[in-house]
């Protein structure tokens, strides 16, 4: 989390593929893919977690809660035989 403005995420040491040179940036969690530019010599390239594709969504996270919840209940619920 950083101290300026509550964004999490974390630094990342980076070396520039232009000049060579080693930085740090801050990395958000919301955006992994986002391109970075070099301090010293200021090319712009994407890091190795921009160039990865984004992980696949779980199963269950496709579906919204109460849709899910309605397919798991029983379609005829028990009737009592007194």
């Amino acid at each position: 989390m950083s101290i300026e403005g509550g964004i999490p995420g974390h630094q990342q040491r980076l070396v520039c593929p232009n000049c060579g040179k080693v930085f740090f940036a801050w990395r958000p969690d919301e955006l992994p893919g986002q391109k970075v530019k070099c301090y010293f010599c200021k090319h712009e390239f994407a890091d190795d977690a921009a160039l990865r594709p984004p992980p696949p969504v779980p199963i269950a996270a496709e579906k919204p809660p109460a849709e899910a919840a309605s397919t798991a209940a029983p379609a005829n619920p028990p009737t009592s035989t007194q």
